[in-house]
C-alpha cells in the first residue's frame, strides 16, 4: 500500500505521468536472482508490448528496489556495444572537458536505456555489513537490529565475499548509465553505500543529483503523509523527474 501511495503521488506531481508497478518474486520463497529477472521482463514488456520508448521511462527504486534498478541498467549498458568502441573513443579525447561531457551523454546512444532513475535509500552493497549499515541500525527505525538479523542469512547464502562483490551493483561499472537522482538520510543504515554509489557513478561519467536529509530513517520519503522532510524529498524527486 505504501508503494502504491508514493507511486500515485509522484506520478501526479511529475506532470501526471503514468505509473507502472511491476510484481516480482521475493525471498525467501524464490532465489536471489529471480527479482532482477522479473523486473527486466517487466521493462521489456513496456518497451516491446506496450511500445513505450525508453526515452519516456524513468525508473524509481526504493531500498532493495534501488539495487534492482541499478543492476538492470548496468545489464542494459553491458549488452550495448559502446563498451568496446565508443567508450574507447571518449577515453582518447584530447579535450578533457569535452570528453567528460561526451561520457555523461553516452547513455543516449543505447536505445534500450531508460531516461533516468530515482533511487531512494538504495541497497546496493550485498557484502558483509560495515560502516553505517553496521552502526546505524541502533537508531534507524526501519533497518534496525532485528531486520538486519533477519536479512543477513539471505546475503550469506549468496557465497563468499568475492561472490557477493560480484553481484553488488555498487561495485559494478556505471559507464553508460543515465542520470541518477539519489535520496538518502545521513543517519540511515544505507547512507554509506548510497554515497559510495553516487561517487562511483560520478567518477565514471554519470550525472548524479544527490539529496541528503538529516535524522531520517530508511526510505523516509514513504512517510510523506506525516513528515515535512518526507514531503520535501518527494518534491525534490518530482522536480528532478520533470526537469532532467
Amino acid at each position: 500500500p505504501l508503494n502504491i501511495y508514493i507511486a500515485e503521488k509522484m506520478g501526479h506531481y511529475s506532470n501526471n505521468m503514468d505509473v507502472f508497478i511491476p510484481d516480482y518474486r521475493l525471498l525467501p520463497e524464490y532465489e536471489f536472482h529471480h527479482a532482477l529477472d522479473d523486473i527486466s521482463l517487466a521493462y521489456e514488456y513496456l518497451i516491446q508490448i506496450r511500445h513505450i520508448s525508453p526515452a519516456n521511462i524513468t525508473l524509481l527504486g526504493i531500498s532493495s528496489g534501488g539495487g534492482l534498478c541499478t543492476s538492470m541498467m548496468q545489464n542494459i549498458a553491458k549488452s550495448h556495444h559502446y563498451h568496446d568502441d565508443e567508450e574507447q573513443q571518449i577515453g582518447e579525447s584530447s579535450n578533457l572537458v569535452n570528453g567528460e561531457e561526451s561520457k555523461s551523454e553516452l547513455w543516449k546512444k543505447n536505445p534500450k536505456m531508460p531516461s533516468g532513475a530515482v533511487l531512494v535509500g538504495p541497497f546496493v552493497d550485498y557484502t558483509e555489513p560495515e560502516g553505517s549499515m553496521k552502526d546505524y541500525v541502533a537508531h534507524d527505525l526501519i533497518v534496525n537490529t532485528a531486520v538486519l538479523g533477519l536479512g543477513l542469512p539471505y546475503l550469506d547464502a549468496q557465497g563468499n565475499h568475492e561472490q557477493r562483490v560480484a553481484i553488488s551493483p555498487v561495485y559494478q561499472s556505471f559507464v553508460g548509465l543515465p542520470p541518477l537522482c539519489i535520496v538518502v538520510s545521513e543517519h540511515e543504515a544505507v547512507y554509506d553505500q548510497s554515497i559510495l554509489l553516487a561517487n562511483k557513478a560520478r567518477s565514471e561519467g554519470v550525472c548524479v543529483v544527490l539529496g541528503v536529509w538529516k535524522y531520517m530513517c530508511h526510505v523516509f520519503p514513504l512517510l510523506c503523509a506525516f513528515l515535512p522532510e518526507s514531503r520535501q524529498s518527494v518534491d525534490f524527486m518530482c522536480d528532478w523527474i520533470k526537469n532532467h
